[in-house]
């Protein structure tokens, strides 16, 4: 059997997705095709490099594979430690494992995860996030280093953004866990029986559409809202819906994001219901509760949990989460046709010391002076001088200045008066705006034209899969509650086990393995549980490479009891919640038909 092949049967059992990345490469490479290649006597030089850069930090990223004559020194040299390998070239990668036989370094237990070309570098970097606990260290081959120091450098900040994201991403899930899961099965009657905003692509072609966010700035210009309307398509975004009732203005769409009960007091007057809201399925339950009719909603790309239970593709939702409800809303003009996207009261930052426009009222005044106060950055605003920012505020707009890059052949117009200029976008002030759009026409007619046919919606079929699909995951999670119950008597004897009798602990712990795997591979448990349980999977997920390296017995039964022990208590704990709201989700279920 050829190198090529004898390594590809290791990559398709260890790392599948390096190897489905040469199923049909091209084999006649070029001649002149550039491949580095590594001295083979050991670099003593460059290792003592490295080991001043990595010192004690338990995950190690090296860029560059080459031969892997460095990366097997490495894997000598840190035994205890994991490495996550980026090759940046795929032709080099692909003549190593054509010239020779890498099985022994491929099934190293060390080398923890591969990635190969651009499209695979983030999920190196996500591999690593899971798993480092606190630092990462960077390496890279010497010729990368003596090369492409500007790239390594690149590389780096890359991972640093990233890690920014992924950190915010598991606090957001802190935040919410159990309402997220709450919200989207609450919300599964709904959503079976409401507009998918899916079916509305291009549903206002080549419109206008004005989002409106709740910043200070729309107090100066709010009137014109009334001045627009005629002419544009005009979506509330968030809280802004209070403002603007408060002031006789229904937009033509309200859209709703966050997912905590604190959301509701932005819906807690009648007029705010009045209008069509589009919201997404992590949204607060109780807003679409109070809401009988002309309702839109976006089952996020984020949402594994109706996505899983609703039978959809992630690659077939329309909406991905931005930190900001504007985002959802610009998502949502641009999916339904709107070719020029005007942002009004988007300042992300506090113009003249202040938060919220008039007539927002959800934060008590005492909470937002603090946050002003405290507010570390200066950011440029449109009128030439500088505004008070908060580190989320600085998020919110780094994340819409991405959206707008890539959402090309989009107009983004910034039309708040006093906001953070917005790279993307092109200022203009709302009285301009009005001249630019005043001889265009949008007709609100078309707004309810969408609803017309809502009693089409409701597909029998679909309601009895989902129904069917919560009741049979209901009645397994009472199957894992027993298993759970057995695992745990299990793990509370290993550490005694290890130091009386290690042959007794060796079998218990490869029956704890087995069991493990019982639970955790349920077609439904990571999508549950890594939402409910975001910080504690995350916890046991760092340690868990370290527990599978552990050669001591001892050691190794001390970790088991530590954090598989934690972890199995915090899931038996959510547990009777789980039952609850799931028993919840089939009544509303039932009650689609009353």
């Amino acid at each position: 059997m050829s190198n090529l092949m004898l390594n590809l049967n290791v990559l398709k059992e260890r790392f599948s997705h390096v190897a489905h990345k040469f199923a049909s490469f091209e084999t006649s490479l070029e001649e002149d095709t550039f491949t580095y290649i590594e001295r083979v006597e050991r670099d003593h030089e460059w290792l003592q490099a490295v080991r001043e850069s990595v010192e004690s930090t338990g995950c190690i990223f090296i860029y560059g594979f080459a031969q892997g004559l460095a990366i097997a020194d490495l894997l000598e040299m840190y035994p205890d430690r994991l490495l996550y390998v980026y090759e940046p070239d795929v032709h080099q990668f692909y003549k190593t494992i054509v010239n020779y036989d890498l099985r022994d370094l491929l099934n190293h237990r060390n080398l923890y995860y591969i990635g190969i070309g651009e499209d695979q570098l983030n999920a190196v970097f996500y591999m690593a996030a899971v798993h480092m606990q606190q630092t990462l260290a960077f390496v890279a081959l010497r010729y990368y280093l003596e090369q492409e120091m500007d790239v390594l450098r690149g590389i780096k900040s890359k991972f640093e953004e990233f890690q920014v994201t992924y950190d915010s991403n598991l606090k957001t899930h802190q935040f919410f866990k159990e309402d997220w899961v709450r919200n989207g099965l609450y919300q599964m009657a709904d959503m079976l029986s409401s507009t998918p905003i899916e079916s509305l692509r291009n549903v206002f072609p080549n419109s206008t559409a004005v989002v409106v966010a709740s910043g200070p700035s729309l107090k100066a210009d709010i009137e014109w809202i009334k001045r627009l309307y005629p002419h544009a398509l005009i979506l509330s975004a968030g809280s802004s819906i209070q403002a603007l009732v408060k002031h006789g203005i229904q937009p033509h769409i309200a859209v709703t994001l966050d997912g905590g009960p604190i959301n509701g007091k932005v819906f807690s007057d009648p007029r705010t219901l009045e209008t069509p809201l589009l919201y997404a399925s992590t949204s607060y339950y109780e807003i679409t509760d109070r809401k009988t009719d002309h309702k839109i909603h976006a089952v996020m790309s984020n949402d594994e949990v109706s996505q899983y239970f609703m039978e959809i593709d992630k690659a077939q939702t329309a909406l991905s989460p931005t930190p900001t409800v504007t985002g959802t809303a610009i998502q949502a003009a641009v999916w339904m046709g709107a070719r020029r996207i005007i942002m009004m009261g988007q300042d992300l930052s506090f113009p003249g010391g202040q938060f919220y426009a008039d007539g927002v009222e959800h934060i008590d005044d005492e909470k937002i002076a603090s946050l002003v106060e405290k507010a570390p950055h200066k950011v440029p605003n449109v009128q030439g001088s500088y505004n008070q920012a908060s580190d989320s505020f600085i998020f919110m707009k780094v994340s819409l200045e991405n959206l707008f890059e890539a959402l090309p052949g989009i107009e983004f117009i910034n039309s708040t008066r006093y906001g953070a200029v917005l790279e993307g976008t092109t200022w203009m002030p709302v009285e301009e705006v009005y001249e630019l759009i005043r001889d265009r026409e949008f007709d609100a007619n078309q707004v309810a034209g969408i609803f017309n046919s809502e009693i089409d919606r409701v597909d029998q079929d679909s309601i009895h899969r989902v129904k069917e699909k919560i009741i049979n995951t209901m009645e397994d999670l009472t199957g894992m509650k027993a298993e759970l119950s057995v695992l745990r008597k299990k793990i509370n004897t290993i550490r005694e086990l290890s130091r009386i009798k290690p042959a007794k602990c060796q079998r218990t712990i490869a029956e704890i393995e087995t069991a493990w795997s019982d639970i955790v591979f349920r077609e439904w448990f990571a999508t549950i549980y890594e939402i409910v349980l975001p910080l504690e999977i995350a916890h046991f997920d760092q340690h868990q490479p370290l527990i599978a390296m552990e050669q001591n017995l001892i050691r190794k039964a001390d970790l088991i009891h530590n954090h598989l022990g934690s972890l199995v208590n915090q899931i038996e704990s959510k547990i009777p919640m789980l039952k609850t709201v799931f028993e919840e989700s089939v009544r509303r279920i039932d009650a689609i038909n009353m």
